[in-house]
């Protein structure tokens, strides 16, 4: 029971972090298309949007408790590393903290699905996705590139 509990203690975003971007090894910068590099920049636009939206209604949640953000994630950050009991909560902050942590679970769950629809629905697969990313995160010239696609996408708006 402790495993499993302790397993299922994870802060609000991590899942969503680790599971986008938790990526393949370096890709080379100049496999990517101009297409498919405009793509990945329209879902990361998207997956910003999505992920902010499911931050502030796990934050929601967990205020609407009479929890602060802070608070839930000390307890958290102690049930990573501690059997429950030797968390320091009384009895009833345990409750509201399990019970929050069902629901932010729950959230976590909708907002994976919607983020790889998200990013699926830009013409983009997630494994590319993730592709991009981590070229993205190891070449300025790739991300020299995608800026001026977003920035010319956002004049072209304007």
């Amino acid at each position: 029971m402790h495993f499993l509990m302790k397993n299922r203690m994870v802060t609000a975003l991590t899942m969503v972090f680790v599971f986008l971007f938790a990526l393949p090894a370096k890709a080379d910068t100049d496999e990517f298309s101009n297409e498919e590099l405009q793509n990945f920049a329209d879902a990361v636009v998207e997956v910003m949007a999505i992920q902010q939206q499911g931050q502030a209604e796990m934050i929601g949640i967990i205020e609407e408790e009479d929890m602060t953000v802070q608070r839930f994630n000390e307890i958290n950050m102690q049930a990573q590393q501690l059997p429950l009991e030797d968390i320091e909560a009384d009895e009833a902050e345990m409750e509201v903290f399990l019970d929050l942590l069902e629901k932010i679970e729950s959230i976590q769950v909708e907002l994976e699905e919607v983020l790889i629809e998200a990013i699926e629905e830009k013409d983009i697969t997630l494994e590319r996705y993730e592709e991009i990313m981590t070229a993205y995160q190891q070449s300025p010239e790739l991300q020299q590139r995608i800026q001026q696609m977003l920035q010319v996408e956002q004049e072209e708006e304007e």
